[in-house]
């Protein structure tokens, strides 16, 4: 289950997404063999949702990592260019 919250704010904002991490089915970790056919084709289309779960897992958390970097990145750069400026307004400030 992917939930998805919009932050709000006049800033740059991107959207928080919160990746819920699927459990394994129940049917995959029980003892003993399945008794029937029935038990066995239920389990096989729990398995493939959980397949799937974890795929959209993964694209999820992909996303939250790149989306950490990119502001990461931003805060950087920001950090550099406000550097840079401090020291042109210094060297401009000291040839005065």
């Amino acid at each position: 289950m992917i939930v998805l919250a919009m932050a709000s704010g006049t800033g740059v904002s991107p959207a928080l997404a919160y990746c819920s991490e699927p459990s394994a089915p129940y049917c995959a970790t029980s003892y003993g063999s399945f008794n029937e056919q029935y038990e066995f084709e239920s389990c096989k289309q729990e398995m493939e949702s959980y397949q799937s779960e974890v795929e959209d897992f993964l694209s999820c958390n992909n996303r939250e990592a790149q989306d950490a970097i990119d502001t990461a990145k931003r805060a950087n750069d920001n950090a550099i260019s406000e550097y840079d400026n401090a020291v042109q307004s210094f060297n401009s400030r000291a040839r005065q």
